[in-house]
């Protein structure tokens, strides 16, 4: 019995860390001079997978919550250090320049609603 639970404890372990954090849509391929445009409806981004090619300028995010209830957008960098946490009322938009970031991938989720997936990537080259 011992063996058994062991064994089913490793396999779920294992089976967690094959799963991948972030569901992820189509990635949109950004022009960066212009301001990124996200939504946030129905407890997902819209879009939730973003990439910018050759990052020569700041990123300017517009975000626009189009939902009848509050959401937030926090930008994580890879070492985990929150880069942006911006709250937004029912049909509220804001735009907010963050500056320049590094090639690397960002991962973006709702403080409120992450646990119901609602969450996306940035991704800069």
């Amino acid at each position: 019995m011992k063996v058994f639970v062991t064994f089913f404890l490793l396999l779920t372990i294992f089976l967690a860390s094959c799963t991948p954090r972030v569901r992820l849509g189509p990635a949109y391929l950004l022009h960066p001079n212009e301001p990124i445009e996200i939504e946030m409806e129905n407890f997902s981004f819209k879009p939730n997978h973003l990439a910018v090619l050759r990052n020569q300028s700041p990123i300017i995010l517009h975000l626009k919550n189009t939902d009848g209830i509050s959401h937030n957008f926090t930008l994580m960098a890879p070492d985990r250090n929150i880069i942006l946490s911006q709250d937004l009322k029912p049909k509220e938009s804001t735009t907010v320049d963050i500056g320049f970031l590094n090639s690397e991938n960002y991962v973006f989720y709702c403080f409120f609603h992450q646990h119901w997936g609602m969450e996306g990537m940035l991704m800069l080259d």
